[in-house]
């Protein structure tokens, strides 16, 4: 199985070098052409400049889709086994409404989701999906598009009631401008690792006892600082700004069993945060 894949993706991976090669050339020989050629020089490098960057980016989607048809087979065959009840939606995500609108994220240029799995687990529904936001920033001279967010979204019950919205957020994504106040807990080591921002401050302290603080730093050590918490109509929302497409293979990656693994680490990774934030706790049921 994995032979066939990757004798496939080699050929296609060859043509994206083949692209590469021959943009770069025009690139590089752009100027001492326009300056020999003038007008003509122009019209005669511009033809392979975008012809190899097209031909690159036809090859890069026939690589896409024999990594959607292998994940359409192979994430659904292994989310079955550890939640048998659920549902993988390849191109079904979250809207960019309601990843917002968890005050996780902000509105951004470009909104992409999908890889959406929904289940239930110890009595427990949730939700997650990939999400990538991108910027469109413009210079005088330059127009560039930067990637500020590409991880997991997840969406879990949450089983303490609570009236008032919360967020866990890391030291950069602070929140000033916003009807949230920054409040301070008595742990000193969670105050530098994570920052709480609150609409009703007795409320946060109800959510954040000592026991569940150091919960939420066990997970921000073991995701490196990349993970973000919102509380918001008895949901727990978690975003983890791994950088990474979670499902797909990508070009000059070795296809093999590592990635069938790679299948089973998120979905552990869903049953773990179940279990160590207590999700599936009856006490306030």
């Amino acid at each position: 199985m994995f032979d066939k894949i990757n004798k496939e993706k080699e050929k296609y991976e060859k043509n994206i070098i083949i692209g590469g090669v021959i943009t770069a050339l025009a690139f590089i020989l752009f100027l001492p052409l326009v300056a020999s050629l003038g007008p003509s020089g122009f019209i005669i490098i511009v033809i392979p400049f975008f012809g190899g960057a097209i031909y690159m980016g036809q090859n890069s989607r026939k690589i896409k889709l024999i990594s959607s048809k292998f994940k359409g087979k192979f994430v659904e065959e292994e989310l079955k086994k550890v939640f048998p009840d659920s549902i993988y939606k390849q191109y079904d995500g979250f809207t960019e409404k309601e990843v917002v609108e968890s005050g996780l994220l902000f509105n951004r240029d470009r909104f992409y989701s999908e890889d959406m799995i929904s289940g239930n687990f110890e009595s427990v529904n949730f939700r997650c999906s990939d999400v990538k936001q991108q910027e469109v920033r413009k210079t005088k001279n330059s127009t560039r598009v930067v990637t500020v967010f590409q991880g997991r979204f997840y969406e879990f019950d949450f089983h303490k009631p609570f009236k008032h919205d919360l967020l866990l957020l890391q030291p950069m994504n602070f929140r000033p401008f916003s009807d949230f106040h920054k409040v301070n807990t008595e742990n000193i080591n969670f105050n530098s690792e994570l920052k709480v921002y609150a609409r009703n401050e007795l409320e946060a302290f109800y959510i954040l006892t000592p026991d569940f603080m150091e919960k939420v730093r066990e997970l921000d050590d073991k995701y490196l600082d990349k993970i973000s918490f919102a509380f918001k109509n008895n949901k727990l929302y978690i975003a983890v700004d791994t950088r990474k497409d979670y499902f797909d293979f990508k070009a000059f990656k070795k296809v093999d069993e590592s990635l069938i693994s790679s299948y089973k680490e998120e979905f552990e990774d869903i049953k773990a945060f179940i279990f160590t934030l207590n999700l599936n706790s009856t006490l306030f049921k």
